[in-house]
């Protein structure tokens, strides 16, 4: 997995510094590492067995050992268990482990449960839920998990563990853990482009989009194209891989068009996925959408490949423009999500003033299917705030799991589009 911004290693001596020798196997290797940080103040800390957690792609081929930091609301021995499922907290149980750990005081400690090295399908969703099992006699209060870590750790922390809906609802991004397992030889990656297009718009706009790949390996790699376009829109889903030589580029013209998926007419989201012996993504795409005549063709708006420690359930954007409706000058403002997962979300878009309490018109929650991608045009308009004018509003922007959103604000006058992502 891609800690982005640092190499996967560093974290990795890093988190074992945190971790210490408390829960540290020397004979198995840790297959994930979110290290506990306390950035600053007091260490938060949520309900151990009130929330739970999922890891969309598992990195391992087997669970060994998964270490937690908790904390015990008074002194004495206590007995906990975690529970594994495969692809949803109702799914298939992996197993259920069992620790016994003493307390002497409040402050976080690690535990450790052991599976014993269960067979895991490298690449599913794993998902952990908590409970007490026993604990020191009048002893009240909640046992807490520790929270504070990498703001890309790839688990996704949730409000329950309930199996409606199949993943509960989204919490927060990331909690202190660290799994161990047997590494695979070969690694799955993904790389989503949440919004790409080859489709007529306003104001005489016609939006391609290019597309520029990078192999950093030494090696080639063969990369799976998925298109997801949006709801209503007729498209082919899947087109032949295509292979990328080592240390090369590879660029498609209208990649949605002619280019590479022939669905001129539509827009959406695409999924490339390849293998590589490597844990880290090694491939880097960027894609440009513009409008090639207006009739002066457009600058467009730049937007980079994400992994899928992007997706979120709750980002804020801002610089969102309206025109109350007049399209012959100012901007507007569209917004669109991806959901990645096989499950539906629901997902609630809020606009705001700048003061970011101030509402501007009405919520607006609508659901997205598994795998979908859609965009709402004029997302001032949905919301009721149509005749507003400005160029400065927030989206606040909420979903029940991790997706893939964006906005774009585009110029009415000249056609170009400058676009927001969750990064």
């Amino acid at each position: 997995m891609n800690c982005r911004g640092f190499h996967r290693l560093c974290w990795m001596s890093l988190c074992l510094i945190l971790l210490g020798a408390a829960g540290v196997r020397g004979d198995v290797p840790p297959v994930m590492v979110c290290p506990w940080v306390v950035w600053y103040g007091t260490p938060p800390g949520d309900d151990f067995e009130g929330v739970a957690a999922d890891l969309q792609f598992y990195p391992g081929e087997t669970l060994q050992d998964v270490t937690l930091y908790l904390s015990f609301p008074a002194a004495g021995t206590y007995t906990l268990s975690l529970t594994a499922n495969q692809d949803e907290f109702g799914g298939t149980t992996l197993g259920t482990a069992t620790a016994v750990t003493t307390s002497t005081d409040t402050s976080f400690q690690a535990v450790t449960f052991d599976f014993g090295g269960h067979l895991v399908p490298t690449g599913s969703t794993v998902t952990f839920a908590g409970a007490v099992l026993s604990r020191p006699p009048g002893a009240t209060g909640n046992v807490l998990l520790q929270t504070s870590t990498i703001p890309t750790c790839p688990v996704i922390e949730t409000n329950g563990h309930d199996a409606t809906p199949p993943l509960s609802t989204y919490r927060k991004r990331g909690i202190a853990i660290q799994i161990t397992g047997d590494v695979p030889n070969s690694f799955s990656h993904t790389v989503t482009i949440p919004a790409s297009a080859s489709i007529h718009g306003v104001n005489g706009t016609f939006f391609h989009t290019d597309g520029w790949f990078y192999n950093s390996l030494a090696n080639a790699i063969t990369v799976a194209p998925i298109y997801h376009c949006f709801t209503g829109q007729s498209c082919t889903a899947s087109v032949p891989p295509f292979t990328i030589p080592a240390q090369s580029g590879m660029y498609f013209s209208d990649i949605v068009g002619a280019g590479l998926f022939n669905a001129p007419g539509t827009a959406g989201a695409i999924e490339l996925s390849y293998y590589s012996s490597f844990s880290n993504n090694s491939l880097r795409v960027v894609t440009r959408t513009y409008t090639p005549s207006l009739p002066n063709p457009t600058v467009g708006a730049v937007l980079f490949g994400l992994l899928p420690e992007s997706a979120t359930g709750n980002f804020t954007f801002v610089g969102l423009g309206n025109n109350g409706g007049n399209l012959s000058a100012g901007f507007r403002s569209n917004a669109g999500v991806y959901n990645p997962y096989p499950f539906p979300t629901s997902v609630t878009f809020q606009l705001m003033m700048q003061d970011g309490t101030t509402p501007l018109g009405q919520a607006v929650t609508q659901s997205w299917g598994a795998f979908e991608a859609r965009q709402i045009n004029d997302i001032f308009g949905t919301a009721g705030a149509g005749s507003v004018i400005t160029t400065n509003a927030l989206l606040k922007v909420t979903s029940t799991l991790p997706v893939f959103l964006y906005v774009t604000v585009i110029d009415n006058v000249t056609g170009d589009s400058i676009i927001e992502w969750n990064p």
